[in-house]
């Protein structure tokens, strides 16, 4: 019986696949859920424009300002979308918290179900496999040799 379902979602084609087995499971074990997404330390804030190179000379903390707006940008953003979720579950009668973070999505997720003492982890697999996985690594391999409660993975398409 899992009581606490940690449901790391990115904004892959695979997210509402990984979110129907979150919910089946949730309701055939009256769990509440935990819906978590994480803004990965190497995304590009899209800089682009040479104005905006050219703010980084700018000792008057201009491009310091322009990064912190995009960033608050792209996390509103991301909140928004994972409150999608959220309330879809809410909706079903299921008890769910949502939580965004920045950083690396695998330790995120360890410390997370540690914290939140999750009992079972839903997340998905994109499948890279090969030169891609080994190069950019596998979150959820990475969860999978790193917390101590259950990790079910939702494969995804190669």
């Amino acid at each position: 019986m899992f009581t606490k379902i940690l449901v790391p979602l990115d904004r892959s084609q695979q997210a509402d696949d990984v979110f129907a087995k979150a919910v089946k499971t949730a309701l055939d074990n009256n769990s509440q859920l935990m819906m978590f997404t994480a803004l990965d330390w190497d995304f590009h804030v899209g800089l682009g424009s040479f104005e905006a190179i050219e703010m980084e000379t700018d000792l008057s903390g201009a491009f310091a300002s322009f990064q912190q707006s995009q960033l608050d940008e792209k996390l509103n953003e991301i909140r928004h979308w994972l409150k999608g979720y959220a309330d879809k579950a809410t909706d079903q009668q299921i008890p769910v918290q949502a939580r965004c973070a920045i950083g690396h999505p695998g330790p995120l997720i360890r410390d997370l179900a540690q914290e939140w003492e999750a009992d079972l982890i839903i997340l998905g697999r994109r499948g890279l496999g090969g030169v891609s996985e080994m190069l950019l690594g596998s979150v959820s391999n990475y969860v999978l040799h790193h917390v101590s409660c259950s990790v079910l993975v939702v494969q995804g398409n190669t």
